[in-house]
């Protein structure tokens, strides 16, 4: 089902850069905009001026990274990869007080459309975000930051993996605050084919990247289009950092809902009302630490979230029962979801959001200590603050055809902008060609 292939990147070239960790940034949907100003402003080579190019004078923004990556090539500073390669990519960092390492395999997956099942969503998309990345892939012809995609582990692979790792030292090490990257390359003939093999019975799950693959897609059938011959075109290919569903290293962390533009008496209301559907208790948030938020939020109930307002904080609790509330239409699996039950009973019915403009209500957030001092100073009516959902429950979904509300997941940490640059203007040569 699944085609992988080796790609020919652009890697940076640390002669001319110095430490790699100087130039890699998050990918584009992760940083705000004061961290983007120092971003730029940390180093002249940094990836955020691909990922998230900005206009000088007037001028075009996609245009002006365009011309970056161009200068940057013809100096030096970005290098094509010698030889067609995979490669292997692990993260060390700690969350939470514990370690942990997170391997993933970096390759090129054939790009097929969502209905032939190959490549499995859980997420809807947004035409603002699909909008901005195919005019960036129009400009530059290349992808700095890889697509994160999960899949069932494959014993020959993860085989191939561990000897590449400990057969020499990491092509790339880099540091980002709390993890370690270290990159090796894979090009021996012999074990792309394993892998290549081994992998084409799987089907691979979006954990972070719908709309970057989403864009790819539209991307590539707009070459194919231009282009007489594009059998072997990279842009039929898309860079995924591929990470097995048991890999110990796999760690989600809950985004929180803040809520503005509400009727203040539907707020005020809202702990009495919701006495139709749930079991509301007054708290004490003594902490807004994570861990402190995730002890109240404990596993003892189907159903639980914090709802937090300048009046105090209220645990939201329910069985199974309350699924009877939600939309029919809906999947099993998506129906055990608590953000399914807090959009659906909480946004929807209880404060009368238009769900379907739910950006005009609701903003997200990593941080409780964020949140409760935005609400405290009046920036927000309320905080939402849930508990993470279980990659086991986004297969379920995914699996059932269905999608999570919006940012029902994180994935820490995210795979940076600029550590492999994927080239979509090569042609790759073909898997048998390689493995000769």
């Amino acid at each position: 089902m699944a085609e992988l292939s080796p790609i020919l990147p652009f890697i940076y070239n640390a002669k001319l850069v110095g430490d790699v960790s100087s130039v890699i940034t998050p990918p584009y949907d992760v940083i705000s905009a004061e961290e983007c100003a120092l971003y730029r402003a940390r180093h002249p080579y940094s990836a955020i001026h691909i990922e998230l190019p900005s206009a000088r004078s007037n001028s075009n923004p996609y245009e002006e990274a365009a011309k970056l990556v161009q200068e940057w090539v013809a100096s030096g500073v970005l290098q094509p990869f010698p030889e067609p390669a995979m490669f292997v990519h692990q993260q060390t960092f700690t969350c939470h007080g514990k370690n942990y390492t997170r391997t993933a395999l970096v390759a090129g997956v054939r790009l097929e459309p969502w209905e032939a099942g190959v490549v499995i969503p859980h997420e809807r998309t947004f035409a603002g975000p699909k909008k901005d990345r195919l005019e960036l892939l129009r400009a530059t012809h290349v992808a700095p930051s890889s697509i994160f995609g999960l899949y069932e582990q494959k014993p020959p692979v993860a085989e191939v993996i561990a000897s590449v790792v400990s057969a020499g030292e990491p092509l790339i090490v880099a540091f980002e605050p709390d993890v370690e990257h270290r990159v090796w390359a894979i090009t021996d003939a012999k074990q792309l084919a394993t892998i290549h093999s081994a992998m084409r019975d799987s089907r691979i799950y979006i954990a972070d990247g719908h709309h970057r693959y989403e864009t790819a897609l539209a991307y590539r059938d707009e070459r194919r289009l231009q282009d007489g011959n594009y059998d072997n075109a990279a842009y039929n290919y898309v860079a995924m950092s591929l990470v097995a569903f048991d890999d110990p290293g796999l760690v989600v962390l809950p985004t929180h809902r803040l809520i503005k533009n509400l009727a203040p008496t539907l707020v005020d209301e809202l702990p009495g009302r919701a006495g139709k559907f749930f079991s509301v208790d007054n708290v004490e948030l003594i902490s807004t630490s994570e861990g402190a938020v995730q002890q109240i939020l404990r596993n003892d109930w189907d159903y639980a979230f914090l709802i937090y307002g300048r009046r105090g904080a209220w645990l939201f609790t329910a069985d199974h029962e309350v699924a009877a509330y939600l939309p029919e239409d809906r999947s099993e699996a998506w129906k055990k979801l608590d953000l399914a039950v807090l959009h659906e009973l909480v946004f929807r019915k209880l404060l009368d959001m238009d769900l379907g403009n739910i950006e005009e209500y609701v903003q997200y957030t990593r941080s409780i200590e964020y949140a409760v001092a935005a609400v405290n100073d009046g920036d927000f009516q309320l905080a939402a603050f849930v508990r993470p959902t279980g990659v086991d429950q986004l297969r379920a979904v995914a699996d059932a055809g269905d999608r999570m509300p919006h940012k029902s997941t994180y994935f820490y940490p995210k795979f940076p902008a600029g550590l492999i640059i994927n080239r979509l203007d090569v042609r790759l040569p073909r898997i048998a060609e390689v493995m000769r």
